[in-house]
């Protein structure tokens, strides 16, 4: 059992409860959630133990390189391969023990000390202990230039790191507050010493990536199905974990379904125990037939939000900005496109994430102030009924990727809402043909997107190599350093505040749409947790009879 972590202790008790915020992902069998049915039942009673869980994934991966686990496709498989750190427990909204059983911060945020738990060793019977965690920590900070991997964009600040005893104390070059949150994400997985030593082909192949999960990899067929048995000496999930041993089920099955409709019929006959993505009108057919819909809150993510591009110069007046975000009406988009299985958005974070600010006042359906925003700013009818200013039109393109099952509708709602008052969208989401060279397209004004993150929202927008909003802003960049540098919780919860309040409404640099959520399709007796990055938890999931 892990004792208390040190953390939890004055003042290093904040860095402990840093937000759930931007650009990462959460802990495998930490941040255990239950879904919320959203309809039908979910599977109780004792759990069962044996039998293999075959869970549908939406897209093939064939590139696993751990840092950059940011899909999740690649998480949601990783989280059952790789340890991490630190657990962010979604009931008390705190880190816990996992591989370090303490943890601790001084007051500046620019020290951390990890207390090792003894013990824990690789699937290939090698030591975790305080040396292999270093060694991670330096790829994740600094990349692994022989193997041409990048340092992991949450580490930033990371400066270097030395082993004492069963301790490794961290060194960051500049103040980071949410430094302990990110060691708690899929992209921040320990992997064995040997994986680390391995060049880039090997590092992103799945069946020689070396972890300590509670799952080791035993065979694929690619593009089609990936396949893990459980570790029997496993004995060391996170603190809070109801199972505290190895997994119930003797193995686990991540099989392909890039078919959307073929989902939900997957599930209703027992071809897939568990899938991902169900859209809403496959909801009551499931749930109907004495299945499971359980809808997972992202608290680990942003909200669904069109990111506008800054950069692309069409975009460059905030009149423009707040007139787009006028003229969405995100109740129509529920009641339209989604289902009771989504929440409208009131803030770039989630509701119930930590350091949630309800803005909703500020996103109210207003076309009339749209348009008069649109006149102020010199932007016209013209005959088409689309906007003239300087002989260009008012046209905009979205771009996005197929991962949500409601991003393309949604947007072509939203098409005809901006053509109300005048804007032409150009519909490009979910077209991932499209995304590939649009992410970096200066002329692609609109990002439709949510990304992971832990804590302030840095990270994401900071960067001037940011694919959201291709723009970097000063005043923005100050405040996120104020975040950062923040030593106690108020201070970094009223300071994450008000970076929402900027993007949001002062700088309509993101237009947020719904509460990120993921909709799971169960076959009835099957019983799972999620983490709060929407994961499922296979470590505690199991299958009854029915």
């Amino acid at each position: 059992m892990f004792s208390r972590p040190s953390a939890r202790r004055g003042r290093t008790a904040f860095a402990a409860l840093a937000l759930a915020g931007a650009l990462g992902l959460s802990a495998c069998g930490g941040s255990a959630q239950s879904a919320s049915p959203a309809s039908g039942s979910s599977a109780t009673g004792d759990p069962v133990k044996g039998g293999d869980l075959v869970f549908a994934e939406v897209t093939p991966i064939n590139q696993w390189q751990t840092q950059n686990a940011r899909f999740y496709e690649k998480a949601n498989v990783l989280n059952s391969v790789l340890d991490r750190l630190t657990y962010f427990d979604p009931e008390k909204k705190e880190l816990v023990g996992w591989i370090a059983e303490g943890f601790e911060a001084n007051d500046a945020q620019t020290r951390f000390t990890f207390t090792i738990r003894d013990g824990v060793t690789f699937s290939d019977g090698t030591a975790l202990d305080a040396a292999a965690v270093k060694a991670n920590l330096d790829a994740l900070g600094e990349g692994i230039a022989s193997a041409q991997i990048q340092p992991n964009v949450d580490f930033g600040a990371y400066k270097s790191s030395k082993v004492s005893g069963n301790k490794v104390i961290v060194t960051l070059s500049r103040p980071d507050a949410n430094f302990l949150r990110s060691t708690s994400s899929v992209a921040a997985g320990l992997v064995s010493p040997a994986t680390l030593k391995g060049d880039n082909a090997a590092q992103n192949d799945i069946s020689k990536i070396v972890g300590s999960g509670p799952f080791v990899y035993a065979s694929q067929v690619p593009d089609q199905e990936v396949k893990f048995t459980s570790r029997d000496d496993y004995a060391w999930a996170p603190e809070t974990a109801a199972n505290q041993g190895a997994a119930y089920l003797d193995s686990l099955t991540i099989r392909y379904l890039p078919e959307v409709g073929n989902r939900a019929g997957a599930v209703q006959t027992g071809q897939v125990d568990l899938a991902r993505g169900l859209q809403p009108v496959d909801e009551e057919a499931v749930s109907g037939s004495g299945n499971q819909v359980l809808a997972v809150p992202g608290l680990d993510l942003t909200a669904n939000m069109a990111a506008l591009r800054v950069g692309s110069g069409q975009l460059a007046d905030v009149k423009v900005r707040q007139a787009l975000g006028k003229a969405i009406d995100r109740q129509s988009i529920k009641d339209t496109v989604l289902s009771d299985s989504y929440t409208v958005a009131a803030s770039i974070l989630n509701h119930g994430a930590p350091g949630f600010v309800d803005l909703s006042s500020d996103l109210a359906y207003d076309p009339e102030g749209a348009k008069a925003l649109l006149e102020e700013a010199g932007w016209k009818v013209g005959s088409d009924g689309i906007r003239e200013k300087d002989g260009k039109k008012l046209e905009i393109t979205v771009t996005s990727s197929n991962n949500s099952v409601v991003i393309k509708p949604a947007f072509e709602l939203i098409e005809q809402q901006w053509a109300q008052v005048g804007i032409k969208l150009v519909n490009r989401a979910a077209d991932n043909t499209f995304l590939a060279t649009a992410l970096t397209d200066p002329k692609v004004e609109i990002f439709g997107t949510r990304q992971f993150a832990y804590g302030g929202l840095g990270p994401v927008f900071g960067p001037e190599t940011n694919t959201q909003t291709l723009h970097t802003d000063a005043e923005r960049d100050a405040l996120y350093t104020k975040e950062q540098a923040a030593s106690t919780t108020q201070e970094h919860v009223k300071l994450v505040g008000e970076e929402q309040r900027k993007l949001v409404v002062d700088d309509a640099a993101i237009l947020p749409l719904w509460d990120e959520v993921q909709v799971y399709g169960a076959h009835a007796g099957v019983h799972v947790d999620f983490t709060t990055g929407t994961a499922p938890i296979f470590q505690g999931a199991w299958k009854s009879e029915s």
